[in-house]
């Protein structure tokens, strides 16, 4: 694993960069979702733990999805950065670790909309966050 400091904008403390070196194949699957019905199952299973996918449609398209999202992940102790651009939007989803000035990068997406890459980032995120083994 490699560790480089990154500053936050909100603090002057460093970040540790972690790769998804658990799950790469998943990363890159996720990666690939474009927003629509399977990505917002992919969300519902992962982000929010539902049994019943369905419940989520729109999530990945929508910007009440994306706050939706974003509630859960800052609710998991995340915080979240986003940058929105003419033809491309970034989501960042981060960590702080416990007893810790830093906080693990848990994923960086980008997007064609803001919702996609929101909810890119936090499956990753979410996967990152369960347990290895």
């Amino acid at each position: 694993m490699h560790h480089q400091p990154h500053p936050t904008p909100s603090k002057d403390s460093p970040v540790m960069r972690i790769t998804a070196d658990a799950t790469p194949s998943l990363s890159a699957a996720i990666r690939g979702l474009e927003a629509g019905p399977a990505l917002d199952n992919m969300v519902a299973q992962v982000v929010f733990g539902l049994a019943r996918p369905e419940k989520a449609k729109g999530i990945s398209t929508s910007w009440d999805g994306s706050r939706k999202i974003v509630e859960r992940l800052t609710a998991l102790g995340c915080y979240v950065q986003m940058q929105v651009h003419a033809n491309q939007c970034f989501c960042e989803v981060l960590r702080v670790l416990e007893g810790a000035a830093v906080a693990k990068q848990l994923a960086v997406v980008d997007g064609a909309t803001l919702p996609e890459a929101v909810a890119r980032a936090a499956a990753m995120a979410c996967l990152e966050m369960q347990p290895q083994g």
